[in-house]
């Protein structure tokens, strides 16, 4: 395949050829009141894993914990829909701000741990596995720095997910698993009440997830991480996912002539990485890779032939379930505690089937 060879009109599966977007509701506030007094009560305990052969996504897909999981990315999709990163209106309330500085504290470190001489180092560079203990070693100190006492039981779930955040040690890779755990990090922050639906969910997305996503490239790049289960060209991105759904949906009605073939355009990624996190994806993809784009990212280049934004966002949505929740490499990982819970969810009543239906294409 070559630049030339491009399809103008990529064929958009029926299921997501819809310029409907994921519907969310806004969260009753007496819900988000009750929901945190129950939690404040809960029974926290270590979480662990619940998947471990592949009949058991499907007990993972008809859970509690997969509907709060989308529901929340729903929601932080809807709150951004032509939101702007640098728009300064958004409010960034203590607690969210907090988080924020845990981030900036963890990048700080990587100065006390520099990476290693490669010489006789082939794939990733073992300094991380410095900088990852020390995330260890003082992962209870930082989140009772920052909650209150009442919710200091429920850390043992809490840094479960955060320590899962930032790359396996071992093998010192990073990937779409690494990226959903920070993600379900945010879900129990917001179920205990910590983070508020609606009012916090701007800066959660602009702020906090987007200063969260600027450590993890730093990482990748500096103690050379390995993708975790990449696909090569066939995958969206090396490392991550959900930066381009929240990008999309900032992307929604712009009025800066921004359609999806903007981004394969050279110049147009880096004069734009600041006003959304799809721009500053690519912008990061076109500084770590080389050769021509089309090649590289040929997802990527793929969907800059789809029409919207809207069909976009709403394809992303469907393509993160199909090729990154429910795939086993990537869910077995999963932990499940009492606030992500691997219960079965009240309206689920029909076995999750598996078929060998090939990803939807956007």
């Amino acid at each position: 395949m070559t630049g030339d060879n491009k399809e103008s009109n990529v064929e958009i599966s029926n299921d997501i050829s819809s310029d409907n977007i994921p519907p969310y509701e806004p969260a009753d506030p007496l819900e988000v009141i009750q929901e945190a007094s129950k939690q404040s009560t809960n029974t926290f305990f270590e979480p662990k894993r619940e998947i471990t052969k592949i009949f058991d996504v499907g007990r993972w897909h008809h859970s509690k914990a997969y509907k709060d999981f989308m529901d929340q990315l729903k929601r932080l999709n809807h709150s951004v829909k032509r939101l702007p990163t640098d728009c300064e209106t958004v409010t960034i309330s203590p607690n969210v701000q907090r988080v924020i500085d845990i981030l900036f504290k963890l990048e700080d470190w990587i100065n006390q741990f520099p990476p290693e001489h490669m010489e006789l180092q082939r794939f990733g560079n073992k300094a991380f596995r410095e900088w990852h203990g020390k995330l260890i070693t003082d992962i209870d100190t930082l989140l009772m720095d920052i909650l209150p006492e009442s919710l200091h039981p429920a850390i043992i779930e809490l840094k479960a997910y955060f320590l899962d955040s930032f790359g396996n040690s071992t093998r010192i890779d990073y990937g779409t698993g690494h990226e959903a755990a920070f993600l379900v990090f945010i879900l129990c922050l917001y179920k205990l009440g910590y983070f508020l639906k609606d009012v916090d969910d701007k800066a959660v997305v602009v702020k906090l997830f987007r200063q969260y996503i600027s450590l993890t490239r730093q990482l990748q790049v500096i103690y050379r991480m390995e993708p975790a289960g990449s696909k090569g060209v066939h995958a969206l991105d090396d490392f991550c996912f959900v930066p381009f759904i929240f990008g999309s949906s900032q992307l929604l009605d712009n009025n800066l002539g921004l359609v999806p073939d903007s981004y394969i355009r050279e110049d147009l990624p880096q004069e734009y990485a600041d006003h959304d996190l799809f721009f500053e994806a690519i912008e990061y993809i076109n500084t770590t890779k080389s050769g021509p784009f089309f090649e590289h990212s040929n997802q990527l280049w793929n969907i800059s032939a789809v029409q919207t934004w809207e069909k976009v966002n709403s394809g992303l949505f469907k393509m993160y379930e199909a090729e990154v929740l429910k795939k086993f490499p990537v869910c077995q990982h999963f932990l499940f505690g009492s606030l992500f819970s691997i219960d079965k969810r009240n309206d689920a009543e029909s076995p999750f089937k598996f078929t060998n239906a090939k990803p939807p294409q956007i």
